[in-house]
Protein backbone atom coordinates (compact mmCIF):
# COMPACT_ATOMS: atom_id res chain seq x y z
CA UNK A 1 0.00 0.00 0.00
CA UNK A 2 2.76 2.01 1.05
CA UNK A 3 4.12 1.64 -2.44
CA UNK A 4 0.96 2.53 -4.45
CA UNK A 5 0.44 5.70 -2.75
CA UNK A 6 4.02 6.52 -3.19
CA UNK A 7 3.86 5.60 -7.00
CA UNK A 8 0.17 8.10 -7.16
CA UNK A 9 1.81 10.58 -5.81
CA UNK A 10 4.98 10.71 -8.25
CA UNK A 11 2.64 10.63 -10.96
CA UNK A 12 0.41 13.41 -9.61
CA UNK A 13 3.42 15.47 -9.07
CA UNK A 14 4.82 14.88 -12.83
CA UNK A 15 1.13 15.71 -13.97
CA UNK A 16 1.75 19.56 -12.28
CA UNK A 17 5.27 19.79 -13.57
CA UNK A 18 4.31 19.31 -16.86
CA UNK A 19 1.02 21.54 -16.84
CA UNK A 20 2.92 23.89 -15.10
CA UNK A 21 5.69 24.42 -17.41
CA UNK A 22 3.07 24.56 -20.37
CA UNK A 23 0.76 27.30 -19.08
CA UNK A 24 4.04 29.40 -18.61
CA UNK A 25 5.14 28.87 -21.71
CA UNK A 26 1.88 29.98 -23.40
CA UNK A 27 1.14 32.85 -21.00
CA UNK A 28 4.36 34.68 -20.46
CA UNK A 29 5.52 37.60 -22.47
CA UNK A 30 9.15 37.76 -23.75
CA UNK A 31 10.87 40.83 -23.89
CA UNK A 32 11.01 41.97 -28.03
CA UNK A 33 14.37 41.34 -29.04
CA UNK A 34 15.27 44.41 -31.22
CA UNK A 35 17.68 42.30 -33.13
CA UNK A 36 14.61 40.39 -34.90
CA UNK A 37 12.98 43.20 -35.74
CA UNK A 38 13.26 42.78 -39.99
CA UNK A 39 13.24 46.99 -39.54
CA UNK A 40 16.37 48.75 -40.12
CA UNK A 41 16.38 50.61 -36.82
CA UNK A 42 17.61 53.82 -39.58
CA UNK A 43 14.67 53.54 -41.71
CA UNK A 44 12.80 56.54 -41.86
CA UNK A 45 9.33 56.37 -41.29
CA UNK A 46 6.43 57.79 -44.05
CA UNK A 47 3.20 58.66 -44.76
CA UNK A 48 0.95 55.20 -45.37
CA UNK A 49 3.58 53.00 -43.91
CA UNK A 50 1.59 50.03 -41.90
CA UNK A 51 3.53 50.13 -38.67
CA UNK A 52 3.06 47.30 -35.30
CA UNK A 53 3.86 49.08 -32.40
CA UNK A 54 4.30 46.68 -29.32
CA UNK A 55 5.32 47.85 -25.64
CA UNK A 56 6.60 45.21 -23.69
CA UNK A 57 4.06 44.07 -20.85
CA UNK A 58 1.18 46.24 -22.22
CA UNK A 59 -0.40 44.14 -24.32
CA UNK A 60 -3.37 46.12 -24.29
CA UNK A 61 -1.42 49.11 -25.96
CA UNK A 62 0.12 47.43 -28.61
CA UNK A 63 -1.15 48.64 -32.07
CA UNK A 64 -1.16 48.38 -36.02
CA UNK A 65 -2.14 51.40 -37.79
CA UNK A 66 -1.01 53.40 -41.17
CA UNK A 67 0.94 56.58 -40.63
CA UNK A 68 -1.69 59.02 -42.41
CA UNK A 69 -1.57 61.92 -44.38
CA UNK A 70 -0.14 63.89 -41.63
CA UNK A 71 2.21 61.72 -40.34
CA UNK A 72 0.88 60.48 -37.44
CA UNK A 73 -0.50 57.36 -35.83
CA UNK A 74 -2.64 57.40 -32.73
CA UNK A 75 -1.84 55.95 -29.73
CA UNK A 76 -4.15 54.24 -26.88
CA UNK A 77 -4.20 57.32 -23.46
CA UNK A 78 -1.53 59.41 -25.52
CA UNK A 79 -3.11 60.35 -28.23
CA UNK A 80 -1.72 61.49 -31.81
CA UNK A 81 1.91 61.59 -32.19
CA UNK A 82 3.72 62.24 -35.57
CA UNK A 83 6.34 59.40 -36.53
CA UNK A 84 6.56 60.07 -40.18
CA UNK A 85 10.43 61.65 -41.03
CA UNK A 86 11.95 60.05 -37.92
CA UNK A 87 13.71 56.69 -38.15
CA UNK A 88 12.43 53.62 -36.27
CA UNK A 89 14.84 54.32 -33.30
CA UNK A 90 13.35 57.67 -33.33
CA UNK A 91 10.22 56.71 -32.95
CA UNK A 92 10.65 53.83 -30.16
CA UNK A 93 12.30 56.61 -28.07
CA UNK A 94 9.66 59.49 -29.10
CA UNK A 95 7.16 56.78 -28.08
CA UNK A 96 8.61 55.88 -25.28
CA UNK A 97 8.80 59.26 -23.59
CA UNK A 98 5.23 60.36 -24.13
CA UNK A 99 4.23 57.55 -22.18
CA UNK A 100 7.09 58.48 -19.55
CA UNK A 101 6.03 62.42 -19.51
CA UNK A 102 2.23 61.51 -18.96
CA UNK A 103 3.06 59.72 -16.03
CA UNK A 104 1.73 56.59 -17.88
CA UNK A 105 4.37 54.15 -18.01
CA UNK A 106 7.83 54.32 -15.98
CA UNK A 107 9.85 52.05 -17.93
CA UNK A 108 8.36 51.69 -21.67
CA UNK A 109 10.00 49.29 -23.93
CA UNK A 110 8.95 49.91 -27.42
CA UNK A 111 9.33 48.04 -30.57
CA UNK A 112 8.32 49.45 -34.07
CA UNK A 113 8.24 47.18 -37.11
CA UNK A 114 7.29 48.28 -40.59
CA UNK A 115 4.36 45.48 -41.55
CA UNK A 116 3.98 46.53 -45.07
CA UNK A 117 6.04 49.78 -46.82
CA UNK A 118 4.01 52.42 -48.19
CA UNK A 119 4.24 52.67 -52.30
CA UNK A 120 6.99 54.93 -52.76
CA UNK A 121 8.22 55.90 -56.68
CA UNK A 122 10.20 58.94 -57.89
CA UNK A 123 10.25 60.15 -61.47
CA UNK A 124 13.43 60.95 -63.41
CA UNK A 125 12.56 62.00 -66.95
CA UNK A 126 14.56 63.81 -70.04
CA UNK A 127 18.26 62.91 -70.98
CA UNK A 128 18.78 59.93 -69.69
CA UNK A 129 18.58 56.27 -71.08
CA UNK A 130 15.87 54.91 -68.86
CA UNK A 131 13.19 57.55 -68.55
CA UNK A 132 10.23 57.03 -66.21
CA UNK A 133 8.84 56.57 -62.13
CA UNK A 134 11.51 54.45 -60.90
CA UNK A 135 10.14 52.51 -57.74
CA UNK A 136 12.38 52.66 -54.33
CA UNK A 137 14.09 49.59 -52.82
CA UNK A 138 11.78 48.74 -49.56
CA UNK A 139 14.68 49.34 -47.18
CA UNK A 140 15.68 52.62 -48.75
CA UNK A 141 14.48 55.97 -46.99
CA UNK A 142 16.74 58.15 -49.52
CA UNK A 143 18.96 57.63 -52.78
CA UNK A 144 21.85 59.37 -53.41
CA UNK A 145 20.93 61.61 -56.90
CA UNK A 146 24.49 59.93 -58.61
CA UNK A 147 22.68 56.68 -57.56
CA UNK A 148 19.53 57.35 -59.07
CA UNK A 149 21.61 58.44 -62.50
CA UNK A 150 22.67 55.04 -62.56
CA UNK A 151 19.62 53.05 -61.64
CA UNK A 152 18.32 55.61 -64.80
CA UNK A 153 20.99 53.93 -67.16
CA UNK A 154 22.99 56.77 -67.10
CA UNK A 155 22.93 60.45 -69.01
CA UNK A 156 22.95 60.98 -72.79
CA UNK A 157 24.94 62.46 -74.56
CA UNK A 158 22.52 65.54 -75.19
CA UNK A 159 21.97 66.16 -71.44
CA UNK A 160 23.06 69.02 -69.58
CA UNK A 161 24.35 67.64 -66.63
CA UNK A 162 25.47 70.26 -64.81
CA UNK A 163 21.95 71.72 -64.74
CA UNK A 164 19.54 69.05 -63.28
CA UNK A 165 16.32 69.82 -61.73
CA UNK A 166 14.75 68.64 -58.40
CA UNK A 167 11.78 69.52 -57.50
CA UNK A 168 10.65 68.44 -54.22
CA UNK A 169 6.79 68.72 -52.34
CA UNK A 170 6.92 69.44 -48.71
CA UNK A 171 4.11 68.22 -45.80
CA UNK A 172 2.35 71.25 -46.42
CA UNK A 173 2.16 70.56 -50.66
CA UNK A 174 4.66 73.66 -51.20
CA UNK A 175 7.25 72.96 -54.27
CA UNK A 176 10.59 74.00 -54.32
CA UNK A 177 12.89 73.47 -57.73
CA UNK A 178 16.70 73.64 -56.71
CA UNK A 179 19.24 73.30 -59.54
CA UNK A 180 22.02 70.45 -59.19
CA UNK A 181 25.34 69.71 -61.23
CA UNK A 182 25.42 66.14 -60.93
CA UNK A 183 28.17 65.77 -63.32
CA UNK A 184 30.65 67.35 -60.96
CA UNK A 185 29.16 64.37 -58.24
CA UNK A 186 29.64 62.14 -60.73
CA UNK A 187 33.24 62.70 -62.09
CA UNK A 188 34.10 64.32 -58.80
CA UNK A 189 34.74 67.71 -61.03
CA UNK A 190 34.03 70.98 -58.59
CA UNK A 191 33.37 69.26 -55.00
CA UNK A 192 35.16 71.70 -52.85
CA UNK A 193 34.02 74.27 -54.62
CA UNK A 194 30.14 74.90 -54.46
CA UNK A 195 29.50 71.04 -55.37
CA UNK A 196 28.12 68.79 -52.34
CA UNK A 197 29.63 65.38 -52.40
CA UNK A 198 26.22 64.20 -52.16
CA UNK A 199 22.01 65.35 -52.54
CA UNK A 200 19.78 63.04 -51.29
CA UNK A 201 16.30 62.01 -52.81
CA UNK A 202 13.61 61.33 -51.28
CA UNK A 203 9.84 59.37 -52.43
CA UNK A 204 8.57 61.53 -54.29
CA UNK A 205 10.85 63.86 -55.87
CA UNK A 206 10.69 64.69 -59.36
CA UNK A 207 14.38 64.99 -61.23
CA UNK A 208 14.12 66.86 -64.85
CA UNK A 209 17.48 66.35 -66.93
CA UNK A 210 17.71 68.79 -69.37
CA UNK A 211 19.41 68.60 -73.44
CA UNK A 212 21.87 70.56 -74.39
CA UNK A 213 21.12 73.58 -77.26
CA UNK A 214 23.66 73.02 -79.54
Amino acid sequence: MPILRFRLLVALLSCAIVVGVAAQSAGEPTAPDPAASKTDPAYKLIVGDLVAIAIFGEGELSIAQKIDTQGRVRLALVGDIELAGRSVREAEHLIEQRYVEQRILRKPMVNISVQAYAVRDIAILGAVRAPGKMAFPPEKSALDITDVVTRAGGFLPTAKSDAVKITRTDTQGRETTIELDVESMLTRRGVGTGTPKTYLIYPGDRIWVPERLF
